[in-house]
């Protein structure tokens, strides 16, 4: 297959249109998230973040980025794959975004979100003294306008605006917006916070010419090759962004990544495997490590055989080895995982934890007539490990009598041709609570339901849950819908990878982030610092 050649490096780049990367996350309204995923770096971290000290202002930041292709995406609100994200976190901000710790939604352009008593008007006060790169203020109509443009374009991130009514939403006044919806619901805020495509563009906004209250404004854009953004000398936090410009250069394949770094071409580098902590640190470099509740999911179709039946889908599940995946797959640096959605949720460690049962797992088969169970696993590189996963998967699939064929796939080719319609293939899902992550991925109408799950009850208690506005109600409602997922669902999830990030030894404040997200969850690059 011909690719393109990145203008700079003349390295062979392959689009990986990670669409899964637009899914929003955050937890269910007031939920207690504190402390249920916590962060881990290797020795040259300090205190999760890169580097301690003063920062120091100027200079420019060499990214060097992979995921990227000649269909890149500048849009704010259009994101497809993590380069994508990196460059809209520059440039544009949102509402609230995720503690990159607990995952509670936080305020960033909104100063506050409160909803009436039934949770069908949202009242949101705008942060003040805010402006675009163009000099014009930040504003309700300009609230308006962004969400309209989800709505008109139907953007990845209409869904998690969940039943709002814009035709009958207003603007109060200049700093203050009113959200009406067609009924309750009581999961706006971490909406807002975990959808990252729901970013606040000015009105009359051109994606050509890109415009937002980011620290970083535009400067250049070339698909498949390397972005240039200035310093936003008016950015409404107080000193920063540290850094005189940003450039991110997009990258083939990780081996690259770390030559690049290595001889000095680029500052940072993302979405590493945990082999290459070593040849970075060998040389010098950094590494930040931060455990995540993003994960590359097999996604098993329930409406096509062999998968329609639970049995064949339990004993797929009980299969994996969770702990030997994780060591081979990222050196133990991930976080076991339970096939459900939700892991920054509270209820999801309610759950019993699954784990490897091959006697089970052939008991199962063979009451499903299935003994001699021989399956095709269609396999790209989706995310962190994603081929090498299917791979370990494969051989632990053997114990239990079961023939899995791997069929590797170009990421172009697989996205384009075989997600979501092979029975049983690969995905990326990055930080969500159940009900956001759900939303995108089960409920009816959901834009990325690659499992094709059909079932009254349970789009029955999903249905009641968002329009619950007591949290302890709510989270009993979320504990039967993961009981649900978990007894009859067709995820399997073996771990929550880690986001690994190497840098020269000059980069500071690159920061531990549960979203899955490099460079601070794509919301922090203000705050990242070249030490002169």
């Amino acid at each position: 297959m011909t690719t393109p050649r990145d203008n700079a490096t003349g390295i062979s780049s392959d689009l990986t249109r990670r669409r899964l990367m637009q899914i929003g996350g955050g937890g269910a309204l007031a939920l207690s998230m504190g402390g249920l995923l916590s962060a881990c770096g290797s020795d040259s971290d300090s205190g999760g973040t890169s580097g301690g000290g003063t920062p120091t202002p100027g200079g420019t930041l060499r990214v060097g980025a992979t995921s990227g292709g000649d269909t890149d995406s500048i849009d704010a609100q259009n994101s497809l794959t993590t380069v994508d994200f990196i460059r809209a976190g520059a440039l544009f901000e949102q509402l609230m975004i995720m503690d990159p710790k607990t995952g509670q939604p936080t305020p960033v352009l909104a100063e506050s979100v409160e909803p009436n008593k039934d949770a069908t008007e949202w009242t949101i006060s705008l942060r003040s003294g805010v402006t675009f790169h163009d000099g014009k203020p930040f504003e309700a109509k300009d609230v308006l306008y962004s969400l309209k443009r989800i709505e008109k374009n139907e953007f990845p991130g209409l869904i998690n605006l969940g039943p709002i009514d814009l035709k009958a939403s207003k603007a109060v006044d200049a700093q203050t917006v009113l959200l009406k919806f067609k009924s309750s619901y009581a999961i706006l805020p971490d909406a807002l916070a975990g959808s990252f495509t729901i970013r606040m563009v000015p009105v009359g906004y051109d994606p050509k010419t890109p415009v937002g209250t980011g620290p970083f404004k535009y400067k250049s854009f070339s698909p498949g090759a390397r972005s240039t953004f200035v310093r936003n000398e008016n950015y409404w936090q107080e000193g920063k962004p540290y850094l005189d410009a940003l450039t991110v250069i997009n990258f083939a394949d990780e081996t690259a990544q770390v030559n690049a770094l290595q001889a000095g071409q680029v500052d940072l580098i993302d979405q590493l495997s945990y082999t290459s902590i070593a040849p970075v640190e060998s040389t010098g470099g950094k590494i930040m490590t931060s455990e995540t509740a993003a994960f590359v999911p097999m996604y098993m179709r329930t409406d096509k055989a062999p998968f329609s039946d639970v049995r064949v889908r339990q004993a797929l599940r009980l299969s994996v080895n969770r702990e030997e995946y994780n060591a081979q797959i990222f050196g133990g640096k991930g976080t076991i995982g339970n096939d459900i959605f939700g892991a920054i949720d509270p209820e999801y460690k309610e759950i019993p934890q699954r784990e490897q049962d091959i006697e089970q797992a052939k008991s199962l088969l063979k009451a499903a007539g299935q003994s001699d169970l021989r399956i095709s696993l269609y396999a790209a590189a989706t995310g962190p490990g994603a081929e090498a996963g299917a791979a370990v998967f494969a051989t632990q699939a053997k114990e239990a009598g079961i023939t899995v064929k791997v069929v590797k796939q170009p990421a172009t080719q697989y996205w384009a041709q075989s997600y979501a319609k092979v029975p049983f293939g690969l995905s990326f899902w990055n930080v969500s609570s159940y009900l956001v992550e759900s939303g995108q991925g089960v409920t009816k109408g959901a834009p990325y339901n690659e499992i094709q799950q059909t079932n009254a009850k349970w789009q029955g208690l999903y249905d009641e849950a968002l329009k619950t506005v007591d949290t302890a109600a709510r989270g009993e409602l979320v504990k039967q819908l993961m009981t649900f997922d978990h007894n009859q669902g067709g995820y399997i999830i073996p771990v929550n990878f880690p986001t690994i990030e190497g840098m020269s030894s000059k980069v500071n404040g690159v920061r531990q982030d549960l979203s899955g997200f490099p460079m601070n969850g794509s919301n922090g690059l203000q705050d990242i610092w070249i030490q002169s």
